[in-house]
């Protein structure tokens, strides 16, 4: 850690550790398009519990979160995995007794981008399903439910993405900054599938709900490609 954690205040310290983590650690980076912004306005909605209990928790979750990057940075083999073992151990253990709310969910997202830089495909995409399962009010829950959709993309399993993404639809169908791409991602799985009257309907979604954004020129495109004009 730097040395300046004993003059900075806990939660500057906190929201500067996400937004660098976010910043650098991009596997799913259509997933994570404004995580950042997701991320650090939880921070003002941290679960209500004491005081202590509070401080215990988002202590443990930062030295998790530093444990992570510790071990994506390692580079002797051996060291790494130590390294990893030791993580997969303190996540279990903060899993299995935080309180519900922003730190427990925190500690499953890290487990999933942990799995994720492992190519564990079908683990990550557990993990961040569990932060959705566990509090879908959590404002991690949306980054994480779609990069369980891509986690089951990277896996083969279009189907079972598909299936994510329209979970995402009902869950949060007025996230502008997301669905967009949800849309446009919907459409070219199912184009995938050879199903293209329903890929062409998702297209059409995306420009019908969201004419400018910047996802449904490429809809657009995919439209008058397969001639659904």
């Amino acid at each position: 850690m730097s040395q300046n954690t004993e003059v900075e205040p806990f939660r500057t310290r906190l929201k500067t550790g996400i937004s660098n983590f976010l910043q650098k650690y991009r596997t799913l980076l259509a997933s994570l398009v404004g995580a950042a912004i997701l991320i650090t306005a939880g921070l003002a909605l941290w679960t209500q519990v004491d005081a202590a209990t509070k401080a215990d928790f988002a202590a443990r979750i930062e030295k998790s979160q530093a444990d992570y990057l510790a071990w994506a940075a390692e580079t002797d083999a051996a060291k790494k995995e130590a390294a990893g073992k030791t993580l997969e151990a303190e996540l279990a253990k903060v899993q299995k007794e935080a309180p519900q709310g922003y730190g427990l969910s925190k500690a499953w997202f890290i487990q999933g981008n942990y799995f994720v830089a492992k190519k564990q495909w079908m683990d990550a995409s557990k993990a961040f399903r569990a932060v959705f399962d566990k509090d879908k009010t959590s404002y991690l829950a949306p980054v994480a439910l779609l990069n369980a959709a891509v986690c089951e993309e990277e896996a083969g399993d279009a189907a079972a993405a598909l299936a994510i993404y329209g979970e995402f639809e009902k869950a949060f169908g007025t996230n502008a900054l997301l669905l967009p791409q949800v849309y446009f991602t919907e459409g070219r799985l199912l184009e995938s599938l050879g199903k293209t009257a329903d890929a062409g309907a998702a297209y059409k979604k995306l420009l019908e709900k969201y004419p400018e954004s910047g996802w449904t020129k490429l809809g657009r495109d995919r439209i008058i490609s397969l001639n659904l004009e």
